[in-house]
């Protein structure tokens, strides 16, 4: 069976993955770079990318700007971080304890406040939820709109023969039908289509049973505010704060996390909801990033941290083949953890939940 490639879906999520990205990595190495220049410490180097250097973008004063070939990271190298380097003018580990925490700390800390101001700017930029049309804009993996193959952006035209106007007609219906087969006419890329589903039990307050398909209607959305704006956007990096956090520390941690196939799907739905989608992503990832950064893996600001920490507690610094061991360490546990997610992103590719 052939299968065809839609190459402008293609080239509009590579180019949203490459503005995503370069966001994330600038803004969490700004953190650093800033911290750096405050305490007066030489910054050689401001990278795109990992691997070897690629594209000198320019130099301006002691520190290149460049792209590496690998588009899965970036870095701020800093002259004097090596082990045992401690008497380089200008350099890190010359530096108080205190201060290279800060710098260590100050690149997870741009992450959260870039996801906090995407989330601020939302209600003005875009608009917030004043109700819902009928429109599919999530769908809830798992669920039953995901098995009939219901899409973010499809329309949904009528329901058992029912012409359906709005959102809330059509809650109403799926509501109103636990353990019913519903035929949904469905209007994707100008053509109807036809999808036959039942709503899934689910008890509500008061011990009512409305049926579920599994998915989120697209919202109407109204601009607001700059304060009205700001309040949405602090309760809404609270809440995503939180369940990334529930979702690290629970059990059902392998199915919260993705690599980079699923951060190229979750972009690719992104495209499909508009603006709103990409900027959504791109928050909930910086405040991903943040945390993953402060896990205490040597080689991770985190780790790094949690090493520095030590060095203060004893009042002298860490030998130098303490550190190499350590950061030994974490680059093998990273590269278990990226294994182990890329096993976790193939599977899910494989079980067709990925790219529908």
């Amino acid at each position: 069976m052939q299968t065809s490639i839609d190459w402008v879906a293609f080239g509009q999520t590579s180019l949203a993955l490459i503005v995503i990205i370069g966001a994330l990595i600038f803004f969490h190495e700004l953190g650093h770079f800033a911290a750096a220049k405050l305490f007066r410490i030489r910054v050689e180097e401001f990278a795109f990318g990992f691997g070897p250097k690629f594209i000198r973008i320019f130099k301006r004063g002691e520190t290149e700007y460049t792209i590496h070939p690998i588009p899965l990271g970036g870095f701020v190298k800093l002259a004097g971080m090596e082990p045992g380097k401690e008497d380089i003018p200008g350099g890190f580990n010359s530096k108080p304890v205190g201060q290279r925490m800060l710098v260590y700390f100050s690149g997870p800390l741009m992450s959260f406040v870039l996801a906090y101001l995407i989330f601020c700017m939302l209600g003005v930029v875009i608009g917030l939820p004043t109700g819902i049309i009928n429109k599919v804009d999530l769908v809830a993996p798992g669920s039953e709109a995901e098995r009939i193959g219901l899409k973010t952006g499809d329309l949904i035209v009528s329901i058992n023969g029912e012409k359906i106007d709005s959102g809330m007609e059509m809650l109403k219906i799926i509501h109103g039908s636990p353990n019913k087969r519903l035929t949904l006419v469905i209007q994707r890329d100008g053509k109807l289509l036809t999808k036959v589903g039942t709503p899934q039990p689910q008890m509500q307050e008061g011990s009512k049973k409305i049926g579920i398909l599994g998915f989120l209607p697209a919202p109407v959305l109204k601009r607001v505010s700059i304060g009205e704006s700001v309040v949405y956007g602090t309760k809404t990096t609270k809440v995503f704060l939180t369940n990334i956090l529930a979702s690290i520390f629970s059990r059902e941690i392998a199915d919260s996390v993705g690599g980079p196939i699923s951060i190229a799907d979750a972009a690719r739905t992104g495209v499909e909801r508009g603006l709103n989608g990409l900027l959504q992503l791109t928050a909930v990832l910086s405040l991903s990033l943040g945390i993953i950064n402060l896990l205490p893996i040597p080689v991770l600001d985190g780790g790094h941290l949690m090493l520095l920490l030590v060095e203060a507690i004893r009042g002298k610094r860490i030998s130098q083949a303490t550190m190499e061991l350590a950061i030994r360490i974490g680059i093998t546990t990273i590269a278990i953890i990226f294994l182990l997610i890329m096993y976790l992103d193939l599977n899910r590719l494989a079980s067709n939940k990925l790219f529908r």
